[in-house]
C-alpha cells in the first residue's frame, strides 16, 4: 500500500473542515446597499401679496366726466353763419341784391306780432337786403334752448299767419305751403300787405329757426315762382 504523504493528508482535511462549515450552503458575498441620495426639501415660491394701495385713477376735472367728450359749442351767438349772403338770395329780374345791415331788424313779415325773445329764442341774428325797384328782404336766425322749444316757436309762428288777416288791416294771406328742404323743417306762404307783396319762409332746424321775407311794389312779386321758398332751400344747405 502507498503511503501518502502526511503534509498532503493534513491539507485535505483541513479543506473537508473548511466546506461542511455549520453544515449549510457557502455564504455569499452580499450586494452592496444602494446609495441613498441626499433629499431636499423643496421650498414654495410665496405668492405676491397685492397690494393694498388701489393705482391712482384718472384725474377728474369739475363739469367733466371721464372717457367722454365735452359738449362741441358753436362760435357764433345766433347762428349768424346761416345767414345768407347777397349773391345767394335769390333775384327778382336780374337785379342784384346788396346787404342793408346786419343790425337787429323788426318784426320779419306784417304777420309777426312780437320779436321771437318774447317766445323763449335766447339769441337772434338777421340781415336786411335792398335792391332796385323798392325790393327788399330781410332774414332772421334764432337759436332756442332745445328742439322742443324751436318746434313750440314755429307753432307760434304759423298760428300768427292764420290770424293775420283779422290783425292786419288791408291784407290778404295765402295758404301755408311745405317747403322740401335737406335737413329740418320748410314752409311757406304768400301775402298782399296793402301796397306790398311778400313772401315769408320759414326753417326749423333743431334748436334754431329761420325767417326770410322777400317783399316787393304792388305786382312786381313773382307769381309763377316764390322767392321766399328758394331761399329757405338755400338757408337749409347752410346747416
Amino acid at each position: 500500500m502507498s503511503r501518502v504523504p502526511l503534509a498532503a493528508v493534513t491539507m485535505l482535511t483541513a479543506l473537508a473542515l473548511a466546506g461542511c462549515g455549520d453544515g449549510g450552503a457557502p455564504e455569499r458575498a452580499s450586494a452592496p446597499e444602494p446609495r441613498q441620495l441626499p433629499t431636499h426639501t423643496a421650498t414654495a415660491t410665496p405668492e405676491p401679496t397685492p397690494s393694498t394701495t388701489a393705482a391712482p385713477g384718472p384725474t377728474r376735472r369739475p363739469g367733466h366726466k371721464v372717457g367722454t367728450l365735452a359738449p362741441r359749442t358753436r362760435t357764433s351767438t345766433a347762428g349768424d353763419v346761416h345767414l345768407l349772403a347777397a349773391d345767394r338770395l335769390p333775384t327778382i329780374g336780374g337785379r342784384a341784391w346788396t346787404i342793408g345791415t346786419d343790425q337787429p331788424v323788426g318784426p320779419v313779415g306784417a304777420c309777426q306780432k312780437t320779436a321771437l325773445e318774447t317766445i323763449g329764442a335766447m339769441s337772434t341774428a338777421s340781415r336786411s337786403f335792398t335792391a332796385d325797384d323798392g325790393l327788399t328782404a330781410t332774414q332772421l336766425v334764432a337759436r332756442f334752448p332745445d328742439a322742443r322749444s324751436a318746434w313750440r316757436a314755429h307753432q307760434v309762428l304759423v298760428a300768427w299767419r292764420d290770424d293775420c288777416e283779422s290783425r292786419v288791416q288791408r291784407s290778404t294771406v295765402g295758404p301755408l305751403q311745405p317747403v322740401t328742404v335737406r335737413t329740418g323743417t320748410g314752409d311757406s306762404y304768400r301775402g298782399s300787405f296793402r301796397a306790398r307783396s311778400a313772401g315769408l319762409g320759414i326753417l326749423r332746424t333743431g334748436s334754431y329757426l329761420t325767417m326770410v321775407e322777400v317783399a316787393a311794389n304792388g305786382d312786381r312779386y313773382p307769381r309763377d315762382w316764390d322767392p321766399a321758398r328758394v331761399a329757405v332751400r338755400r338757408i337749409a344747405r347752410t346747416f
